[in-house]
């Protein structure tokens, strides 16, 4: 029999959502993982749930660590973000197997911020190959794909693609202006593209997917 996966919710320091597929994310977690100061905007969320808040413990105050105690949960080390110890402390803490972790908050207040998090989409598939991962904001989901790989879609679901190798040819059918071969050497090329039907198909070496929750109107 399959084992049931464990949903972990990955909460961010970015715009807390607002839209309801991320808050539906979130509330039907097993278990949540918070950015340091994303807990403050969560507290209210998190009642009677499983929860620790990972980070470098600079967005809290005193009195906060205090009071979580050992749901705190310090890493000191300034290479990596804030996300990216959480991403880790959930792999060390449920394992890769059978593990869905949906990043939610990553986006919104700065810029530099919301593209670093975006970015890291890539690393956690290269360090934790295997994981079901993909980014929830308050407009769509993102996810990294490498490979060929058939996503479900809709009519007239609006679908972006970031490519991160831009030397790497990107081919993307199921779409109104599909993708044969092509190199994406510019951020804006693959952008505001449309689904036709309910999969899309794609065979890419290193690419953000971003699709919207509701088409087009």
């Amino acid at each position: 029999m399959e084992k049931t996966q464990h949903r972990i919710a990955i909460l961010a320091d970015g715009d807390f959502p607002r839209c309801e597929q991320p808050l539906k994310a979130l509330r039907e977690a097993d278990f949540v993982v918070c950015c340091d100061g994303a807990y403050r905007a969560a507290a209210t969320c998190l009642d009677g749930s499983g929860f620790v808040v990972v980070g470098d413990g600079d967005s809290l105050s005193l009195s906060e660590k205090q009071a979580l105690g050992s749901r705190f949960v310090h890493v000191a080390e300034q290479d990596y973000n804030d996300l990216h110890k959480a991403v880790g402390w959930a792999v060390e803490a449920f394992s890769t197997l059978n593990l869905r972790l949906t990043i939610l908050g990553a986006t919104g207040r700065r810029e530099d911020h919301t593209l670093g998090n975006i970015a890291y989409l890539a690393t956690f598939a290269d360090e934790y190959p295997g994981i079901d991962i993909e980014m929830l904001t308050d407009h769509g989901r993102m996810r990294y794909v490498s490979g060929t790989c058939t996503l479900p879609s809709f009519p007239r679901q609006q679908v972006s693609f970031f490519a991160l190798d831009p030397t790497q040819p990107v081919t993307a059918t199921g779409l109104r202006w599909p993708l044969q071969g092509r190199t994406l050497s510019r951020w804006w090329q693959g952008t505001l593209n449309e689904a036709l039907g309910d999969t899309i198909t794609i065979d890419a070496a290193q690419l953000i997917v971003f699709q919207t929750y509701d088409p087009k109107v």
